[in-house]
């Protein structure tokens, strides 16, 4: 494999310095009040090298959003193939919430939020877009749990999806205005926990 030239290393290392000074800012300042021109005045690079790097600030987000479904791609290998549907899906959130506390944090997840919510942000955000590697896992756990009994058949697999998602969200937005105290991996847990019985056949 060719080794990288000097130029292509440049590149990488002001994308890297884009991205990690565009979160920053939209965490002490909040997405909607900072410009590319605060950003690109920040790095001292043009704002055309910005747009190079990213078509906008809202795919500054997406790109940790990237990170975290190559995450999930591999949890995903790393299940039990024989656990049940349900057990899967416990497993699938109890590592992403151990990721979201340990290695992303509180500071970044607030800016997603508030990016989602902001009016700046004028497509569908990430966080509900049905692509996303983890809704597609979810997905064929909840299919696999059909076919076999586990889940109910009188629900469509999409409106099932939708309330297993709003565990996620529901929780992490808790999570988020809760002090240390709240522990995410353990409430994610039972709070999943009791919706999924809600989908299983009696």
């Amino acid at each position: 494999m060719n080794s990288l030239t000097s130029r292509q290393l440049k590149a990488l290392e002001t994308r890297e310095k884009l991205l990690k000074t565009s979160l920053d800012l939209f965490n002490k300042h909040g997405f909607e009040y900072v410009s590319v021109e605060q950003i690109t005045k920040a790095c001292n690079v043009s704002k055309g090298t910005f747009y190079t790097h990213f078509p906008s600030k809202y795919d500054v987000i997406l790109e940790k959003f990237k990170e975290l479904d190559s995450f999930y791609s591999t949890v995903e290998k790393n299940i039990d193939r024989t656990l049940p549907a349900s057990e899967k899906i416990l497993l699938l959130y109890q590592e992403q919430m151990k990721y979201l506390t340990n290695v992303v944090g509180k500071d970044l997840l607030r800016t997603v939020y508030t990016a989602a919510m902001t009016n700046q942000v004028e497509q569908d955000h990430y966080l509900i877009n049905p692509q996303r590697k983890i809704f597609q896992i979810i997905n064929s756990y909840i299919e696999e749990g059909i076919r076999l009994g586990e889940f109910r058949q009188d629900l469509q697999v999409t409106d099932m999806q939708a309330v297993i998602q709003r565990c996620m969200r529901a929780n992490i937005y808790d999570w988020l205005i809760h002090n240390e105290d709240f522990d995410l991996a353990i409430e994610m847990a039972q709070f999943t926990a009791i919706v999924l019985d809600g989908l299983k056949v009696k």
